[in-house]
C-alpha cells in the first residue's frame, strides 16, 4: 500500500489533419476513459480504491490542516503566530465563517467522500476473480467514507448526506441530516469491519483493517455519546467494542515498551500502530511535520524548521519531570545538526518549548516537505483511552474504568489511579488530561473537549462561547449553495 500512490489514467485522443480545409479542426476522439468504461478488472477497482486513500494525503486534510484544527484551538498547542493568519484565529477563538481551513477540510474530505461513492456505485461492473476480492473493496472504500463523514460531522455537526445513491446532487441540503450521517457512518465503518482482514503483510501494509474499522466505530459511538447529541446508550456501545478490540489476539495490538519507539520511522508499523496516513520519502509522497514543528533556525535538523506548531509553556509545566514520554514528546536537549559541538536546551537557548515526536534523523528526504514518518490516526494508547472513558460514563469509576488508563500511566512510568479517590467528573477530567499528554500534537484535542464538554472548564487564556464546540459552515459553501444553513450558533 505504501508504494502505490499515484492512478495513472491514459487518454487518447487521435486527430488526423485532412488537407487544407475546416476539417482539420474538428478533434476526432477514438478513446476516452469514463467510470462507465474504466471499471472492468480487478486491477482498475484497486486503483479506483488507491485514489481514495491519495485523498488522505492532501495538505487540506491530514497532511496539515485536520490536524491543526484539532490541535491549535487547544491548551497544549499555538502557532507561534507564523504563517497565515487563520493559525491565530484558531489558537485564540476568534474564527469565523471566511477562515481559511474550513472551506479547505470541508472541500477536501467531501473529495473523499465523491471518490468513495463513484467506487461503490460502479464497483458490480468489474468482473472479480479472487475470492473476497470484491467484499475487500468495499470494505476499504466504505471504511474510507466513514472515516471522512465522522470528521466531517464532528467538525461541522450538520452536514449533507451523499451516497452512490444520490453523489450527482448538485446542491445537497444539511438540514435535519445529522442522524443519518451517524447511521452511515455505523454502518460504513460495522461493513468494514466484518469484511477486512485482521492484518496485511507485505505492500499491503497500510491498508484498512478489522481492527481499524471496529477502533473507529468505537471512536464514532464515543463521539455520539458525548456532546452535542448525548446518545447516552452508546457510552455502553463504545465500551463493548472497544474491549473486543483489546480482547483480540488477532489484531496484535499492544503498546510499545519504550514510548519513543512509537514514533520511529523503523517502527512506524509496530504493534501500537492501528491505521495511518501512509507517507513515504524521495516518492513525491512525503510530508512536512517535522519541518512544521521542528525550529527555526535550531540546527535540529538537516533541512530546517518552521516553529509553526509549538507547544503552550503552560502545558509544557504540567507534564511531571518523571513522566517516561517528556524526552520524546518535548525538545529538551540535542547536539546541533550542523554544529554538533553545540548543545541546545530548553529552557536555556532554546526560546520555545517544542515538540520532539516527529523528529527523527534517521528520516531524510529530498526536501523540507518529503519526509516519511506516518501520521497515526489512531493507536492503541488512543483506543485504551476511549475504553477508560466509556466504561467510566457508563459505570463511573471502577477498577474496568482504570484499567485502560492505567497501562498508559504504567509505561510512561507513573502511579496508578485508584478508583475510590475519584467521581465519574473527576475521572472524566484525569482521562482528558492524560489523552492530552499521552496523544498531544496528534489532531485529537479539540475533539477531546467537545466530545466530554470541556472546552470552557479548560481554556483560560482566551474567551470560549459556546459556538467553538461546533464549526461553522464555509462562507465559500454557503455562498454556492443556497440549500445549506449555517449552524444557528453562528446566526442564519
Amino acid at each position: 500500500m505504501k508504494y502505490i500512490y499515484k492512478v495513472l489514467l491514459f487518454f487518447v485522443a487521435i486527430t488526423l489533419l485532412n488537407g487544407c480545409h475546416d476539417s482539420f479542426l474538428e478533434e476526432k476522439v477514438f478513446s476516452n476513459i469514463t467510470p462507465l468504461n474504466f471499471y472492468k478488472t480487478e486491477q482498475d477497482a484497486k486503483a479506483a480504491l488507491t485514489s481514495v486513500y491519495n485523498t488522505m494525503r492532501s495538505a487540506n486534510a491530514w497532511q496539515r490542516q485536520i490536524v491543526l484544527a484539532g490541535e491549535y484551538p487547544s491548551e497544549a498547542s499555538w502557532p507561534n503566530f507564523s504563517g497565515e493568519a487563520w493559525r491565530t484565529e484558531m489558537d485564540q477563538f476568534t474564527w469565523s465563517a471566511s477562515s481559511g481551513p474550513f472551506y479547505q477540510i470541508w472541500s477536501q474530505l467531501y473529495v473523499m467522500v465523491n471518490r468513495a461513492n463513484t467506487v461503490l456505485m460502479y464497483v458490480d461492473n468489474i468482473n472479480f476473480t479472487t475470492p473476497g476480492m470484491k467484499e475487500q473493496i468495499i470494505g476499504e472504500t466504505r471504511f474510507l467514507r466513514g472515516l471522512a463523514y465522522l470528521y466531517l460531522v464532528r467538525f461541522f455537526e450538520n452536514v449533507p448526506l451523499k451516497t452512490e445513491e444520490n453523489m450527482n446532487e448538485l446542491e445537497p441540503t444539511n438540514e435535519g441530516t445529522a442522524d443519518a450521517v451517524w447511521e452511515l457512518i455505523f454502518s460504513d465503518f460495522e461493513y468494514a469491519k466484518n469484511n477486512l482482514k485482521p492484518k496485511y503483510t507485505g505492500a499491503d501494509v497500510g491498508r484498512a483493517t478489522s481492527g481499524a474499522a471496529q477502533t473507529m466505530l468505537t471512536k464514532a459511538y464515543l463521539s455520539y455519546a458525548g456532546r452535542p447529541w448525548f446518545k447516552s446508550e452508546y457510552w455502553s456501545k463504545a465500551a463493548q467494542e472497544a474491549k473486543s478490540v483489546i480482547d483480540n489476539t488477532s489484531y496484535g495490538y499492544d503498546l510499545e515498551q519504550d514510548y519513543s519507539s512509537v514514533f520511529a520511522l523503523s517502527n512506524e508499523h509496530g504493534p501500537e500502530y492501528i491505521f495511518s496516513v501512509e507517507y513515504l520519502s524521495n516518492k513525491a509522497v512525503g510530508w512536512d511535520f517535522q519541518t512544521f514543528t521542528g525550529i527555526r533556525n535550531g540546527d535540529q535538523q538537516r533541512l530546517g524548521g518552521w516553529s509553526s506548531l509549538c507547544v503552550e509553556e503552560e502545558f509544557f509545566e504540567t507534564m511531571d519531570v518523571s513522566d517516561k514520554r517528556r524526552e520524546k514528546t518535548f525538545v529538551l536537549s540535542y547536539q546541533g545538526y550542523s554544529n554538533p559541538e553545540i548543545t541546545y536546551t530548553y529552557p536555556g537557548n532554546i526560546s520555545l518549548p517544542h515538540y520532539n515526536k516527529y523528529q527523527d534523523r534517521d528520516d531524510v528526504g529530498s526536501g523540507t516537505g518529503d519526509y516519511g514518518q506516518n501520521f497515526y490516526i489512531t493507536r492503541f494508547s488512543d483506543l485504551l483511552l476511549m475504553h477508560s472513558e466509556a466504561e467510566n460514563e457508563v459505570n463511573g469509576p471502577t477498577a474496568t474504568a482504570v484499567s485502560g488508563i492505567n497501562r498508559v500511566r504504567e509505561r510512561a512510568g507513573l502511579a496508578p489511579l485508584v478508583p475510590s479517590n475519584f467521581t465519574k467528573e473527576s475521572l472524566r477530567e484525569a482521562i482528558y488530561q492524560e489523552r492530552l499528554w499521552e496523544l498531544c500534537a496528534e489532531g485529537h484535542a479539540w475533539f477531546d473537549m467537545k466530545r466530554m464538554n470541556l472546552m470552557k472548564q479548560r481554556i483560560t487564556k482566551y474567551s470560549v462561547e459556546d459556538k467553538h464546540y461546533v464549526f461553522p459552515i464555509p462562507q465559500n459553501e454557503l455562498d454556492a449553495n443556497p440549500n445549506l444553513k449555517q449552524n444557528s450558533e453562528y446566526g442564519n
